[in-house]
C-alpha cells in the first residue's frame, strides 16, 4: 500500500498574491478543501485550505476585505511532501506526527510541480474499499423506469435484512440473560 493507491490524483494551484475571496471561490466552485500555493520560482509556498480561511475570518474579520487580503498572509507555510511510492502508513505517520490534514505529493525528481494530495479522509475511503465498504462496489446501472439502481436496492435490501436479523438475535440474547 502506497500514496499512490489513495492519493486525490489532481492539483489546483495558485500563487501567494491571489485574493483570499478568489481562493474561496476556486475552492467552492471545483469542490476543493484546500489548494497548493505556487511561488512565482515554481517553488511549494504552502498550502490554503477552508479551515485557513474560515479561521482567519473568524479572527480577524475586521483588519481587511476579502478582496484585499491575499493567500501568502494566511496560508499554511510548512507544506510537506511524500511521493507517490511512500508507503501509506509512513504517509499517515507523518499526518498524525505533525499534526496536518493534508501532505502535497509529488514525483521525487520535481518536488516543485505537485501531481496530488493525501489527506486523512483519502486515507479513510482508501481503508473503507480493502474493507470491502460501500465505496468499494462500482456504481450499478441504473433502472430505466425509476432512475435508481437495481443491484444497489438489492445490496440495499439485503443488508437491512441481514442487520435486521442480528438485531433481533442480540435482542432475544440479552432477554433471556435477563430472564436468568
Amino acid at each position: 500500500m502506497t500514496v499512490q493507491d489513495a492519493m486525490h490524483v489532481g492539483v489546483e494551484c495558485c500563487d501567494s498574491s491571489t485574493t483570499v475571496r478568489d481562493a474561496a471561490r476556486i475552492m467552492s466552485e471545483k469542490g476543493l478543501r484546500s489548494l497548493v500555493v505556487i511561488d512565482f520560482d515554481c517553488a511549494l509556498a504552502g498550502i490554503i485550505s477552508e479551515t485557513d480561511i474560515v479561521a482567519h475570518r473568524l479572527v480577524h474579520s475586521a483588519e481587511k476585505p476579502w478582496d484585499q487580503m491575499t493567500v501568502g498572509e494566511i496560508m499554511t507555510n510548512r507544506v510537506l511532501t511524500v511521493t507517490p511510492d511512500t508507503p501509506l502508513q509512513e504517509a499517515a505517520r507523518v499526518l498524525i506526527d505533525h499534526r496536518i490534514h493534508r501532505l502535497v505529493v509529488a514525483e521525487p525528481d520535481d518536488m516543485c510541480k505537485p501531481i496530488g494530495i493525501l489527506s486523512m479522509g483519502d486515507i479513510m475511503r482508501y481503508m473503507m474499499r480493502l474493507e470491502g465498504g460501500e465505496e468499494s462496489a462500482p456504481p450499478a446501472k441504473s433502472s430505466k423506469k425509476s432512475g435508481t439502481s437495481t443491484a444497489s436496492s438489492k445490496k440495499k435490501t439485503t443488508a437491512t435484512r441481514k442487520q435486521a436479523a442480528a438485531r433481533a438475535r442480540k435482542t432475544k440474547t440479552t432477554a433471556r440473560s435477563k430472564s436468568r
